[in-house]
This record gives structure tokens, sequence and C-alpha cells, in this order.
């Protein structure tokens, strides 16, 4: 998909907060465990929204569950324009989004 539109940039953007999201809580992990915290445990810190002040995304918003969003598709990106507050139109081409979720 070599032309830019706004929903390959918004997308875009999503996909780069996803990774920066799972990249600190990987770091996170290690270091918990590091420190003597048990998995269990860890797993659970791990849920709280409070320890990524600048990454945190929902469950739904995560890129693997856009992966296999299906029908849902629409309304988690309507989700994710609320969660980013951007101006997006509100109607999708959700067969593009598809295609950009997929090569991203």
């Amino acid at each position: 998909m070599n032309e830019q539109t706004p929903l390959f940039d918004f997308l875009t953007l999503l996909k780069k907060k996803n990774d920066l999201f799972y990249q600190e809580r990987a770091e996170m992990r290690t270091d918990f465990l590091l420190r003597g915290i048990c998995e269990k445990e860890v797993d659970g810190l791990l849920n709280d929204p409070s320890l990524f002040p600048t990454s945190w995304l929902p469950e739904t918003l995560c890129w693997d569950f856009l992966l296999e969003a299906g029908n849902r598709l629409p309304e988690l990106l309507h989700e994710a324009v609320g969660y980013f507050d951007c101006d997006m139109p509100l109607q999708f081409d959700i067969v593009e989004a598809e295609k950009i979720i997929k090569s991203l």
C-alpha cells in the first residue's frame, strides 16, 4: 500500500503505540521478575494502566485483537479514534482498514 491515507497514517500510529506498549510491558515484566516478584503477581501488576502513563492501550485496541476483530473492526476503529481523540471521519473503508492492518 504505497499511497498514504489518513486511515493508513492513523493505523500506523496505532501500530507504533501498540509496539511501544508491548516493549515497555516486556521490560517491566523482566524488571519485576528480577526483583523476585512471582509471575502471577507480575501478570496482575501489568494490567494496571497507571504503570504505563504514555503507552497504555486497552486490550481491544491492541494489534493482535484488531487482527482478529472480524465484523467488530468498525466498532474498534471508532473506539480507537475516541481513545486517541483525533480528527478522523466517522466512516471507514473497512476493506482498506483490514488490508492496512494485515500489512503492518
